[in-house]
């Protein structure tokens, strides 16, 4: 499901969706240039999966990189701004179904934090109470997020069953990821996403730490200490990883093309190298992940 195929209400700019398979859907919005100010009748869950933007929400402005996680009630007027290859996909959900997860999670821990407090303190924490997911647990949603994806796009008799059950499993683990997080500062946040921004953009390329650091105006060390902090991962081991997640999805989207030439195409040299990480990061090596996504087809 895409966002330019919801009906809107052009004098209000509210969007309206009446969840045809469910109480919960999943929406996506890649690359998109501008996403004007709206509101919506129902809430969502927002995933930050690549780029970066600002956020305008209740007139104020914050800026949103790759790995952000926060809560949309739909009451809430909001839309982007400077857009850098933004890629985000949205948990929505009717709000009686939060209710009745409201109930079930309301003694786990940041159930109330993520999902209440947040949205409602927003604007005297500056944002700054929001979920930021480092590179691993950002893996690990994805894979979530595909997934109901998929499932959404072959719809049948159970697509809504499922669909709630993911939506479930996703809750639960930004509750546990959010009492993990310790929130950067944002001035740091700001100058990394920089940084962040280039390596997506850049990620075939030799790229130095140096580099990196003079793409967020940083000093090295404070740059190595700021990546490290808000991403989980030291400068080059978040690029490695970026180029592993970029390599399983070429070759998931062609299932014919050579291990070699898909590491040549995400910045690797030596194929041998690019196989350990591979299997280090994804859990199969390039060959046995190549066979299962023909197995896939069939």
């Amino acid at each position: 499901m895409k966002w330019q195929d919801f009906p809107k209400n052009k004098q209000t700019g509210r969007l309206s969706h009446d969840f045809p398979i469910g109480r919960c859907e999943i929406a996506t919005l890649e690359n998109q240039p501008w996403m004007p100010m709206h509101t919506h009748n129902f809430d969502e869950l927002v995933f930050v999966l690549g780029g970066s933007a600002v956020h305008i929400i209740d007139d104020e402005e914050y800026p949103i990189i790759r790995g952000d996680v926060f809560v949309v009630r739909g009451n809430h007027k909001h839309g982007y701004s400077n857009e850098k290859n933004l890629n985000i996909a949205n948990v929505l959900y009717q709000r009686d179904f939060f209710e009745s997860l409201k109930f079930e999670y309301a003694e786990l821990t940041g159930f109330n934090a993520l999902f209440v407090h947040e949205p409602l303190y927003r604007k005297k924490h500056k944002f700054k109470s929001k979920l930021h997911l480092n590179s691993q647990q950002l893996q690990k949603m994805a894979q979530l997020l595909r997934f109901m994806i998929a499932e959404q796009n072959d719809v049948w008799a159970g697509t809504s069953a499922l669909n709630e059950h993911l939506f479930n499993i996703i809750v639960i683990n930004v509750c546990k990821f959010f009492t993990e997080f310790k929130s950067p500062k944002p001035k740091a946040l700001l100058k990394v996403s920089a940084a962040i921004d280039f390596l997506e953009q850049n990620y075939d390329k030799p790229i130095s730490n140096s580099l990196l650091a003079n793409k967020a105006d940083m000093s090295h060390g404070a740059f190595r200490y700021s990546f490290k902090k808000i991403t989980g991962l030291a400068p080059i081991d978040y690029l490695i990883r970026l180029r592993i997640e970029k390599a399983a999805d070429i070759m998931a989207k062609n299932n014919r093309i050579r291990v070699i030439d898909t590491a040549f195409k995400t910045g690797f040299e030596n194929s041998a190298y690019f196989t350990k990480k591979f299997k280090e990061i994804i859990g199969m090596t390039p060959m046995a992940y190549l066979k299962k996504q023909r197995s896939m087809i069939g």
